[in-house]
């Protein structure tokens, strides 16, 4: 017999990293002529990647976005997907990478020419590591939800997508399990203006992961069948969210049958306390059953 997956294995599959990527293509979109783009960029014959490497293609350029206006000429990213920890040894990892990077990429003669930056992403505000961080290094919030980390070897901060300005950060803080109504709103708005293709295709995988991640609001939002309902369906491929109203829809019988087998599960216990007690009541009396 199929075994169905849950709703909560389903999720737990959601690709994250490719929507982090798309998220961050969309954050620089008017600076597209200037940046290059690698996921997953492999360090040598190693497995080892790097989720995430922007080049900047002229050094003069300047960019006027608050998460890479440090950017130098090769800027790496570390994303963490909800939930997953951000502790030094994941600080390092990233730190790692950089260093691994510039010994591949650079010669000898400019090897200390680091022209590297690294980003650190999570959801979630990593409070230790940063305490940690703070007693040897200088932390800074240039922004809230942006920490940079002065006096390291390579220019590095920690994006707190949380905590960052979604208006002004609409597509990586909309890479989250807990979106609103509103900012699901803001989030189509913003996708309706797209005019070019890459920024559509961008868009699409952004706005697949977040609806996978909050099914729940998104079912809502088609079956009140509001402006909301006819952009989500020409962004989304109408089987896919014909797929997940069902799913949703089982989920949530799903709920309601497990609450119900409790309840009896309940009862019987119950009256099976009831007749232990009955019993004990007619051995002490001397009455055989």
């Amino acid at each position: 017999r199929e075994r169905k997956h849950t709703l909560l294995e389903i999720q737990d599959n959601i690709q994250w990293h490719p929507a982090f990527c798309s998220a961050v293509e969309l954050e620089l979109r008017e600076y597209k002529n200037y940046l290059t783009y690698e996921r997953e960029h492999n360090l040598g014959k190693m497995p080892l990647k790097i989720d995430l490497l922007v080049i900047k293609k002229k050094p003069d350029i300047v960019i006027r976005n608050d998460i890479a206006d440090f950017f130098l000429g090769n800027n790496i990213f570390e994303y963490k997907s909800p939930g997953d920890d951000l502790n030094a040894g994941t600080f390092y990892k990233a730190l790692s990478y950089a260093c691994l990077y510039k010994a591949e990429a650079a010669g000898d003669e400019d090897i200390f020419d680091a022209d590297t930056t690294i980003s650190i992403v999570r959801e979630e505000k990593p409070v230790k590591l940063l305490l940690q961080l703070d007693k040897t290094y200088t932390v800074t919030m240039k922004k809230k939800g942006i920490y940079r980390i002065n006096g390291m070897i390579f220019p590095m901060q920690i994006l707190v997508t949380k905590e960052l300005d979604r208006k002004a950060h609409i597509w990586v803080t909309s890479l989250t399990r807990a979106l609103s109504r509103k900012d699901a709103q803001g989030l189509l708005d913003t996708c309706a203006g797209l005019v070019s293709d890459e920024d559509k295709k961008n868009a699409d995988s952004v706005v697949n992961v977040a609806s996978e991640a909050n099914i729940e609001l998104f079912r809502k939002m088609i079956q009140e069948g509001d402006r909301m309902c006819e952009e989500l369906k020409e962004m989304l491929a109408p089987e896919i969210m014909e797929f997940k109203i069902r799913l949703a829809e089982q989920n949530a019988q799903l709920a309601d049958n497990a609450a119900k087998l409790a309840d009896n599960a309940a009862k019987l216990a119950d009256n099976a306390a009831e007749i232990a007690k009955l019993k004990k009541m007619l051995a002490e009396a001397g009455i055989k059953e």
